[in-house]
């Protein structure tokens, strides 16, 4: 569990976080924790609008989790590098928990080496509620 986390920017709608594994494995390890994020309120959620990685290619990928009762893997990292979200049209991946959801983000891997950076967007849900307005640009 050596994951480096460096949160670039966090503004009204938008999380810019990088993270740096140097030969470590992962079990269910926080990448982003909602309510410490800039205009939290209690249900605020983020989808994963652009993801892109460099790794050692861990057998199994590295495994980006939406944190619930039931964790549900939002994303697999596949191979020894990639993107998502950066072509016109590809839509952001929505956080599907069924209950007990955090709004937290979490990792898997196997053993590797790898630097992963990702956009989060907040979103409000459909009731108005998790985030408040306040929060520079």
């Amino acid at each position: 569990m050596a994951i480096t986390a460096l949160q670039q920017s966090d503004t009204r709608y938008r999380v810019n976080s990088k993270y740096v594994v140097d030969a470590a494995a992962n079990s269910t390890v926080s990448l982003l924790d909602v309510s410490a994020l800039l205009g939290f309120e209690t249900g605020g959620l983020v989808n994963i609008a652009k993801i892109s990685w460099w790794s050692s290619a861990p057998s199994g990928g590295l495994d980006i989790i939406w944190d619930a009762t039931t964790n549900v893997t939002a994303f697999i990292c596949e191979g020894a590098s990639g993107a998502y979200g950066y072509m016109p049209g590809q839509p952001a991946i929505y956080n599907n928990a069924a209950s007990g959801v955090t709004g937290d983000v979490l990792i898997t891997n196997a053993s590797a080496t790898f630097t992963l950076v990702i956009e989060y967007h907040k979103v409000v849900t459909a009731g108005g509620k998790g985030w408040t307005a306040s929060g520079g640009e």
